[in-house]
């Protein structure tokens, strides 16, 4: 049999043409289908995005974004010239970066008429994995389909399926309601359930953390299933398993250790070695399976009935879903299906969160190798804090730098704080380079002005093709005679400083000059101002994550900053800086901006 045979065996199988009319879908446009098209093509950022079914004579469009007429209206092409009937062919996903190279549709006249220039389609299936069709990205332009943008789509075209299949299965139902009540009462039980499944995908979409996707799952099956406890076990390196327990649930946690192993006698331990459904529909059948202490967890939490499921993951079982309600419990075919799509769902969502969770802590601790150790000059303390946002999925490029230059000759300290735009890996290793070129202009400039540093600094960055722009603050403090320092400082675009004087009083120190990062605009130098500080003064340099907050003016911010100042004591600086922050941001309050506080004290006890 030929390859042309295989394909349209394919396209004919009466199996798969059923599951396509069971849709109830065809040429005419279905609102949830669009919906589905057009949130593909923004994510993706594609010009067009199509949901399309092969049938064995066309191809229709039941959902589309972007695509231009005629076909936006007939909604239908030949099936000749289809590229997504490669997908129900090959059961693959086709990708395709350059369409007048690749040897799969350089010939194929749609792709000239559509202006083709890149394709990534992924298939839709029903419950039996056959595939009705295809979600589609289509680019004007040859494009490289990136990894995360395969993986949105990828998801997606999860959901599009889920979307099939519950059509299919509410056809079913619609048939049969016709014939029994029961029918009808299987019809609201499966919308029930179908909106459980909805939810789930969209709520675990957004689990930053394997924290947040415990209590997620909580959430969501506390509702249609009706178990009374739910356990999420997951896999480790060399066959451990850690349970992970949710606090606010109402039931539990198991008794017994929370780390176990896969050879365990536990019904977790054999979801995990099987990696398939177990179920025990009473404690006779539990005990039947299981030696007295693998009982006991289950009999002190009064459960009579348990279903495990495994979650899927890359590498094979990622963990272990527990269901258990407190009355015997028999967990029918719809029971099941949801548990074990759920469960799908739980391992893509799983899988996200510890990306996102490796990626994060890889940025986090390059961004805090990056913050300075502090020096300890004579005549000044110094303590500085930097405090990440908020939420975990971010990183950003704020910073704090303290640079003793006694070693080039000069007694002086210089201390810089600053901003990199953005909150992602970039900003940090921007503002790795700039916090790096500081310190080297600094060094090679001890005697010069703060302003020549920072002018420096944002030529350098402008030369090399380092992109980096924001706020700095330069400042350098240097003694005077009768136990004064002189601080110089120039600011491009930064916040002032905040002097707190050993009277309690506050000045906030004028003189802002515009963003760092933009040479070219600059119409003027930076400007360098002066201020002499007394013994018992301190200087509080700072970010805006400290001060700005939404829906409230920055003026009000700094304010309350000086007046958070004026209340504490700085003669333990460290405690001074840190009671600061607390007081400012409010005891476990997020935050939506990284937070650095740098603060220089001159003792009155030290003289030089």
């Amino acid at each position: 049999m030929t390859e042309d045979d295989d394909g349209n065996a394919a396209l004919a199988d009466p199996g798969r043409l059923a599951a396509l009319a069971e849709t109830g879908l065809g040429g005419e446009p279905d609102p949830a289908l669009d919906a589905l098209a057009e949130r593909a093509r923004r994510r993706l950022g594609a010009p067009i995005a199509l949901v399309s079914l092969i049938t064995d004579r066309e191809q229709v469009f039941p959902g589309l974004a972007g695509l231009g007429e005629p076909w936006a209206r007939t909604r239908r092409t030949a099936l000749a010239s289809s590229l997504c009937r490669h997908e129900v062919v090959t059961g693959a996903p086709l990708i395709i970066e350059d369409s007048g190279a690749d040897p799969r549709s350089r010939d194929n006249p749609l792709v000239a008429a559509l202006a083709i220039g890149a394709y990534a389609g992924f298939p839709l299936t029903d419950t039996a994995g056959r595939v009705l069709g295809s979600l589609c990205a289509i680019d004007h332009r040859p494009r490289r389909w990136h990894a995360d943008e395969l993986v949105v789509l990828t998801d997606l075209a999860h959901a599009c399926s889920l979307e099939l299949r519950l059509r299919i299965a509410t056809r079913d139902a619609q048939r049969e309601r016709a014939r029994t009540d029961t029918a009808e009462a299987m019809l609201r039980e499966a919308f029930t359930r179908s909106q459980l499944l909805l939810t789930a995908s969209q709520s675990l979409a957004h689990a930053g953390n394997i924290s947040q996707l415990r209590e997620i799952v909580t959430d969501l099956v506390s509702g249609d299933l009706k178990p009374a406890y739910i356990g999420l076990t997951l896999a480790e390196g060399a066959g451990d398993l850690h349970r992970i327990d949710d606090p606010l649930q109402a039931l539990g946690p198991e008794s017994g250790d929370e780390l176990s192993h896969v050879e365990d006698d536990t019904p977790i331990a054999l979801t995990a070695r099987e990696a398939r459904l177990q179920l025990y529909t009473d404690p006779e059948a539990i005990a039947a399976a299981f030696p007295e202490t693998a009982q006991r967890r289950y009999a002190e939490l009064h459960l009579c009935s348990i279903a495990c499921v495994p979650l899927p993951g890359p590498a094979g079982v990622a963990g272990v879903l527990l269901f258990g309600w407190d009355t015997a419990h028999e967990v029918d075919v719809h029971e099941q299906a949801v548990i074990t799509t759920l469960a799908g769902y739980v391992g893509q969502a799983l899988e996200r969160a510890r990306f996102l969770e490796d990626r994060v802590t890889v940025a986090r601790k390059l961004q805090e190798a990056m913050l300075t150790r502090l020096p300890e000059p004579a005549g000044v303390r110094l303590a500085a804090r930097y405090l990440p946002v908020g939420r975990l999925e971010q990183v950003g490029g704020d910073w704090y730098d303290a640079v003793d230059l006694t070693g080039a000759g000069h007694d002086a300290l210089a201390l810089v704080v600053g901003d990199i735009t953005g909150h992602d890996i970039q900003a940090t290793t921007l503002m790795g380079q700039v916090r790096n070129m500081g310190r080297q202009a600094s060094w090679e400039r001890p005697a010069g002005p703060p302003s020549a540093v920072l002018a420096a600094v944002e030529q350098a960055c402008a030369a090399t093709g380092v992109g980096a722009t924001g706020t700095v603050l330069q400042a350098h403090l240097r003694p005077e005679t009768g136990d004064r320092w002189l601080m110089r400082w120039a600011s491009a675009g930064h916040l002032p400083p905040i002097v707190r004087h050993r009277d309690g009083t506050t000045e906030v120190l004028s003189g802002v000059d515009m963003m760092f990062g933009y040479p070219g605009l600059r119409k003027t130098p930076l400007v360098d101002h002066q201020v002499r500080l007394r013994p018992g003064d301190t200087v509080l340099l700072y970010t805006d994550g400290l001060v700005e907050r939404r829906r409230t003016d920055l003026d009000a911010g700094i304010q309350r900053l000086r007046e958070t100042a004026a209340a504490l004591d700085p003669t333990d600086l460290a405690r001074f800086v840190d009671d600061t922050i607390r007081r400012m941001l409010g005891r476990g309050t997020p935050h939506d901006d990284d937070v650095v506080v740098l603060a220089a004290h001159i003792p009155a006890a030290d003289r030089r």
